[in-house]
């Protein structure tokens, strides 16, 4: 894990981000709307971080928690009246070291990398990966197939890791729960999990998955 530490604008949410996925944004209040000009104008990434204590809107005191996700600004449509509706593309997670506070109208935070530790088997892991892979597909048969979308046009990511946070982010969980497997620094322990989760949809019949959405699965559908 890199201990190198930066300091990036900080985006406090009611939800939680994974790495690996994407999360559309409604930026109104003018602190936030400088925050996209500033990423926008350094080419900069933001951190988002799941509300511990305060509120989403007008509250300057936010307490975040202490895990999150950078982002970075993907497809962004500006409204006349200076609102932005943007896509934040998740990237890699970082914990903060001390949150920065008057420097600007919005948060800021010094932050380091946060990265899953090395498998004691990457062989095993990458088994977990395939089985988990296996019936997050036959969750998908059963609720996208009906819908005439065919589960073979979807790639899921190869890479154990970015395939536990893929799936993790479109079950619809728990807000704890889904801070909880971003804070894992354990591959293995987020598929197991995540693969009890969907084992249990499908046993259950019981669909708790997003209806299907083409922007979420950009770059994994082909399309000829």
């Amino acid at each position: 894990m890199s201990d190198s530490i930066w300091t990036i604008p900080l985006f406090p949410l009611e939800t939680v981000l994974f790495p690996h996925t994407a999360l559309p944004l409604h930026v109104f209040e003018p602190r936030y709307r400088e925050l996209v000009m500033y990423c926008l104008e350094h080419d900069s990434p933001f951190g988002v971080a799941l509300i511990r204590e305060g509120r989403e809107v007008g509250d300057a005191d936010v307490e975040p928690h202490e895990i999150g996700t950078m982002a970075r600004i993907g497809r962004l449509r500006r409204q006349s009246d200076g609102r932005f509706h943007l896509l934040a593309i998740g990237e890699e997670r970082f914990q903060i070291i001390r949150l920065i506070r008057n420097e600007s109208p919005y948060l800021k935070a010094h932050v380091r990398l946060w990265r899953d530790h090395q498998p004691f088997s990457a062989e095993q892991e990458r088994e977990l990966a395939e089985q988990t892979a296996e019936v997050f597909r036959a969750l998908l048969r059963r609720t996208l197939e009906i819908g005439r979308v065919r589960v073979d046009d979807i790639q899921l990511p190869k890479d154990p890791t970015a395939l536990s946070f893929a799936i993790a982010g479109t079950l619809q969980l728990e807000t704890p729960m889904r801070q909880y497997l971003l804070e894992l620094q354990d591959t293995s322990e987020r598929l197991r999990l995540v693969r009890q989760i969907v084992l249990h949809l499908l046993e259950a019949s019981e669909i708790s998955v997003q209806p299907f959405d083409p922007e979420h699965w950009n770059g994994y559908v082909h399309r000829n």
